[in-house]
């Protein structure tokens, strides 16, 4: 079974295209008789979220929580640990996924590997007056796995997949973080597997229109960053930034998992 997980804060303007999206994307996998569930984890949701929720309640291949606000990636460990498949992916509300591009996913692992990432259309919005216009896209396609490369730079995407077995052999997403915790992960993936895959179905499209937690160059993510460097040595790609202090909040040594620190693995 595929597990993709879906985290809910704040995202009522985008609820009727996803839910538009997901309809169709469920009604691709069941025609193709894909095991699959969709796992909504609602933060201190709103009454169009919760409405949500509702809607797709009677579905059988869909489950939803309630949490008070936590981090992403706490959401994502959440989501994980209340899956039931052996295959993991995630699903941004404001993003859309292509369904085909998940079944060769799970071809792609059925056949051996341990994680899968694609090419994506990443297309950027201006937002005037709450009127949302594309003005640039651009598709990317990740190089082929190099475990050198891959363990100094973010190549796995917003769309990626893996075996479930691979997240207990990783450890949790590091729950310190709000932009780069995906970087972390798939760095330690990295050194802990070379079992990485491409695969050449288009994901689908990775919008940013200044509301997502990594879009428009925010200081943060350089912070972060510079915190995934120093954990795991990459000291060349260490950039000069002013972190208001914030470096001090963070602890390369250890991830934080469910409120304590616990040791990288």
């Amino acid at each position: 079974m595929i597990s993709i997980i879906t985290s809910l804060y704040k995202s009522d303007k985008y609820l009727s295209d996803f839910a538009k999206n997901l309809i169709n994307f469920s009604k691709e996998l069941t025609a193709s008789k894909i095991n699959f569930e969709v796992i909504v984890i609602a933060n201190d949701p709103t009454a169009a979220e919760l409405s949500f929720m509702k809607k797709f309640g009677g579905e059988d291949w869909f489950r939803s929580a309630v949490v008070g606000r936590e981090p992403l990636y706490a959401t994502w460990n959440r989501g994980i640990e209340l899956s039931k498949g052996d295959i993991i992916a995630f699903w941004n509300v404001d993003d859309i996924r292509n369904a085909d591009a998940v079944i060769d996913g799970a071809r792609l692992i059925d056949n051996g590997a341990d994680l899968v990432n694609f090419p994506f259309l990443i297309k950027w919005y201006l937002n005037i007056f709450n009127l949302f216009l594309s003005v640039k896209s651009k598709f990317i396609t990740p190089p082929e796995y190099e475990r050198a490369e891959f363990m100094r730079s973010m190549h796995c995407g917003p769309f990626f997949m893996f075996k479930k077995s691979l997240y207990f052999l990783v450890g949790p997403f590091d729950e310190q973080f709000r932009i780069v915790g995906d970087f972390d992960w798939c760095v330690r993936a990295a050194e802990a597997t070379d079992k990485f895959a491409l695969s050449k179905k288009s994901a689908g499209i990775f919008r940013v229109d200044g509301g997502g937690l990594s879009a428009g160059g925010k200081p943060l993510h350089a912070i972060e960053n510079n915190v995934v460097y120093r954990r795991h040595r990459i000291a060349s790609k260490i950039v000069s930034v002013d972190n208001g202090g914030h470096v001090a909040k963070y602890d390369p040594e250890h991830i934080f998992f469910q409120g304590r620190y616990i040791n990288i693995k």
